[in-house]
């Protein structure tokens, strides 16, 4: 229910009550527990203080930016702990709290009927519940009317019953004073809807769409292959980056480092004089194709994902805007991005260590509001490992108190626990290991540690069988029933999943 705008409460200092053992949190709050709107959150925690008074404790919750809280009561269960469920009815970030104080009129009922019961004398204890009434405070107007009534008829009888009544133990719960109240600190929730947790992805390179052998696909070729997309049962169609793809260091076929006339390079590679982020690669078609492709999309009840990858080819025109934002080796050449062994010389990484640190940020989150403005509500963003992790909570946090609709996808194979650390900070899906489990026990082991605690309360895990850039073994010599029997472990053991395109070709 909404929190009357007239109670009086006042917080006590720490240590009136205890709240412990609360559920759910990660990390002592530190980071949000994921939930779907619309859904009930259980929360349960133990609540004591000293004594033989009666407590009574509520749940109390907000979006993040909002002043005014909501609020319901919790029950107590046994041994202190405390349950209560709350629905958020909106997308986005919240908080919630536990508050806890003394019921003082419940306390002296409970203690007048035990000395009624044995038959000890009570006067002085009715004129002490009779004082009581005049304490309460902002009541609402049918409580206020149950209290004045019911002191009225003590005061004219001298009788207790009155004081006895239900009908005045509910009333004045809701109206005390309540001078030792305590909150519990803030704990953050994320609330998504319901695609952020159950969603079919369809991957595939724009450029590979074409009809025509050896020729560049368009966006409007894209366009075509929706109704096939949308007959398999796919809701999130999610393209490799759509930008304009470097010409310097351009990488060949098979990664050779000498590109041939017409070898079109890595879609990873990206900007050049046509344009960075923002843009789109020409060949593929304008804005406004990209638009109506979108549109499409949604016309077939499906979204679009977008590649978000925070990397640069050396014609990018942030390198020529801003080269502060790239580090330079000692003779003074740009440091192009490398995992040695492996080097990538068509791409240049940012430096999120430069002087410009925010000015670079705030372009980073500008790329991703330019596309949320064009219909895009989805990003799987590439080797978010591999850029600092608190850029990726400040991004995110930024994006979602803009659009809490939007959805951000880790593509991380990695280590586990840092896996886990970019779901924890806000990414809302992740990539995981399913890809090389193959083993009954692998599977049980694997699915067990995702569904345990604390992982299923902010890992959401989405089980792609296959990408561009990974083949796993049993699919490179796999016979139909392979292909057929990973997707449906995929689509089974998580309610996110995905393929690339040509998986449903069965060709190994």
């Amino acid at each position: 229910m909404n929190k009357p705008a007239q109670i009086l409460e006042s917080v006590a200092t720490p240590g009136a009550f205890f709240v412990e053992d609360i559920y759910p949190l990660i990390d002592g709050g530190q980071f949000p527990v994921k939930r779907i709107v619309g859904e009930p959150i259980e929360v349960w925690a133990d609540i004591y203080r000293d004594g033989h008074a009666i407590i009574a404790a509520a749940l109390v919750w907000r979006r993040e930016q909002d002043r005014e809280w909501r609020r319901t009561p919790m029950k107590l269960d046994v041994n202190d702990r405390w349950s209560g469920s709350f629905v958020p009815e909106t997308i986005g970030r919240h908080v919630y709290a536990i508050e806890a104080w003394t019921d003082e009129f419940a306390t002296w009922r409970h203690g007048f009927e035990l000395k009624q019961a044995a038959g000890q004398d009570s006067t002085l204890d009715a004129l002490e519940g009779a004082a009581l009434l005049s304490k309460a405070h902002g009541a609402r107007p049918d409580d206020a009317a149950v209290i004045l009534r019911r002191c009225e008829e003590y005061l004219q009888t001298g009788e207790a019953a009155p004081l006895l009544t239900p009908e005045l133990k509910q009333a004045m719960a809701e109206s005390q004073w309540r001078p030792d109240l305590t909150r519990s600190k803030l704990m953050p929730l994320m609330i998504d809807r319901p695609l952020a947790r159950n969603s079919a992805w369809y991957e595939m390179i724009p450029r590979s769409q074409s009809t025509i052998p050896g020729q560049h696909g368009t966006f409007k070729d894209c366009i075509a292959r929706l109704p096939d997309v949308a007959e398999m049962g796919f809701d999130v169609v999610y393209f490799t980056p759509i930008h304009p793809i470097g010409r310097i260091n351009r990488k060949g076929r098979n990664n050779t480092l000498n590109a041939e006339p017409g070898d079109p390079g890595s879609p990873y590679a990206i900007g050049s004089a046509e344009g960075g982020h923002d843009a789109v690669h020409p060949e593929l078609g304008t804005l406004e194709d990209f638009r109506e492709f979108v549109a499409a999309c949604h016309a077939h009840h499906m979204e679009v994902a977008l590649d978000f990858a925070v990397q640069c080819a050396p014609d990018h025109p942030w390198l020529a805007q801003h080269p502060g934002w790239f580090r330079k080796r000692p003779d003074g050449s740009m440091r192009y991005a490398e995992n040695p062994p492996k080097k990538y010389q068509d791409i240049v990484n940012p430096d999120f260590d430069c002087e410009e640190a925010q000015a670079l940020r705030d372009a980073l989150r500008d790329v991703v509001l330019f596309w949320i403005d064009q219909g895009v509500k989805i990003f799987r963003v590439d080797n978010p490992h591999t850029k600092p992790l608190r850029f990726w909570q400040w991004l995110i946090h930024e994006v979602q108190i803009r659009h809490p609709d939007v959805i951000f996808l880790a593509e991380a194979f990695t280590r586990p626990k840092l896996m886990k650390g970019l779901a924890k900070l806000g990414f809302t899906q992740s990539y995981t290991y399913f890809t090389w489990r193959t083993q009954k026990w692998e599977l049980e082991a694997y699915l067990r540690e995702l569904a345990g605690y604390p992982e299923r309360d902010f890992y959401r895990p989405n089980f792609f069988v296959n990408t561009p850039d990974i083949l796993p073994y049993h699919l490179q010599g796999g016979e139909p029933w392979m292909f057929k029997s990973r997707l449906a472990l995929a689509a089974t053991l998580s309610s996110a999943y995905g393929i690339y395109s040509g998986f449903e070709l069965l060709e190994h």
